[in-house]
């Protein structure tokens, strides 16, 4: 017979699991949640954590989690990149990286206190997910959003998009032990998802990133030791045909279809592709030119000297030869100007803080939106062999799982937001470095609760 202490016990349970699923359209707010339901049970559920064999060797969570942390505190203190009279950046701080810190310890002890984990995460989170929609969804079509996008309470619309989407391949995980009715149900969140991050949202970035693990996912379930631990191809073919069509259906009632937002990185995508086609063409071997043909130093080229000035005020907006969409713009432009610098210090970057000199006082953003080259500008090679081993995580944390799981797990998370970030610089901003060491913590837990379950 159930306790009150049992009771209470449950209910945290199922609170920390939704605060994991809201903080979607929650962002930060959410905190308070997590610390009630997170936080406080902690002291009082210890006694959860003794006699327990674990499955997996908590080193392989600590070791690459505690390498990138410790140099990139290291490099805050010792090699910023900045002088002394230069202004520091909001981010990163040692402020965000205690919290980050933290919230790994929260994520991690606080799952490994939830009675049977896998088997409440795999009952409780796709419903989650569905009343998650559901918001977003009221959110839609009642208006409460930026124009064509719905981001909630949440700081940027990303969140939504790049949350929703984790948790559901998340859930794919144990495939092979899933009913038939839990598949469709997965496959009708995989659907889901895909109409959050094209049409609620607008994210496009975490649109190409679906798209990866999409493909690898379909790639993989053709392989024979695999074929009963993935989903099949008809069930991926079923989401991404099924996510489409609704989304044209929403786009056409609200008129904020996924072509508001993807038809001009369609059209940047192929003038790119007709400059490089025209260039190759330029510098291709030629007939040698008369030496009569050759321009003479006149005086009418002296109008050219002012070009310099003219140039960098083009690349701070990019060129609308390009682009005429400002967020693709930008990007371009930054990507140009990081990878300058990259050649400047391609083994141990300019420094931990550079980007506010380097991008924040040219662009005025915090970040050049490329996690990658965030980190070659700021840390080099190193800071790019550190960062990829700390986003790898997903893979050392579910040793002892299937092969199948371990790469629905690693293609989900890790795969995901890799491709993801390759438009944004995620873990140099305060909400998903943060949240991402938290589902870290989390995720370690889930593995030696699936192990666990196998033994019974």
């Amino acid at each position: 017979m159930k306790t009150h202490i049992d009771r209470l016990w449950q209910a945290s349970d199922f609170l920390f699991l939704t605060g994991l699923a809201v903080a979607l359209f929650l962002g930060s707010k959410v905190t308070p949640l997590l610390v009630v339901a997170g936080v406080l049970p902690i002291p009082f559920l210890l006694h959860a954590l003794k006699n327990r064999h674990y499955h997996v060797p908590i080193w392989t969570l600590l070791a690459p989690f505690g390498i990138y942390f410790a140099y990139s505190i290291f490099a805050l203190f010792f090699f910023t990149g900045l002088e002394a009279s230069d202004p520091r950046p909001v981010n990163p701080s040692l402020e965000s990286y205690s919290i980050a810190i933290a919230m790994l310890a929260v994520g991690l002890v606080r799952s490994l206190q939830i009675k049977n984990l896998a088997s409440q995460f795999r009952k409780l989170m796709p419903w989650l997910l569905i009343a998650c929609f559901a918001v977003l969804t009221y959110m839609m079509f009642a208006g409460i959003r930026e124009h064509c996008r719905v981001r909630g309470l949440a700081p940027w619309p990303f969140i939504p998009a790049l949350l929703f989407s984790t948790l559901t391949f998340i859930c794919l995980v144990g495939w092979e032990r899933l009913g038939n009715r839990e598949r469709w149900l997965r496959v009708g969140l995989l659907a889901l998802s895909v109409i959050v991050s094209t049409t609620y949202t607008g994210s496009r970035g975490v649109a190409v990133a679906q798209v990866g693990v999409f493909g690898v996912l379909l790639i993989l379930s053709f392989l024979p030791s695999l074929s009963k631990g993935i989903p099949r191809w008809y069930h991926l073919a079923s989401a991404a045909v099924a996510g489409a069509v609704v989304s044209a259906l929403i786009g056409f009632a609200t008129d904020c279809g996924p072509a508001s937002r993807f038809s001009s990185t369609f059209e940047t995508l192929g003038t790119l592709t007709s400059q490089f086609t025209t260039a190759g063409e330029e510098t291709a071997p030629t007939q040698p030119v008369p030496a009569q043909s050759e321009p003479e130093p006149t005086t009418s080229q002296i109008p050219q000297a002012p070009e310099p000035a003219v140039v960098s005020t083009s690349e701070a907006n990019q060129s609308t030869e390009v682009t005429n969409d400002d967020a693709i713009g930008h990007r371009l432009a930054m990507w140009k100007t990081s990878v300058e610098a990259i050649k400047e210090r391609p083994v141990f970057g300019h420094g931990s803080l550079y980007l506010q000199k380097l991008i924040h006082a040219t662009y005025g953003y915090e970040h050049n939106h490329n996690q990658y080259l965030t980190w070659l500008v700021t840390g080099g090679v190193l800071q790019l062999t550190l960062g990829l081993i700390f986003l790898a995580i997903p893979w050392f944390v579910s040793k002892g799982l299937s092969t199948a799981d371990r790469l629905l797990l690693t293609t989900g998370v890790s795969l995901f937001w890799a491709i993801a970030m390759m438009f944004d610089s995620f873990l140099n901003l305060k909400f998903y470095t943060h949240y991402f060491c938290l589902l870290c913590g989390v995720l370690y837990a889930l593995s030696n609760s699936m192990q666990e379950r196998a033994e019974t």
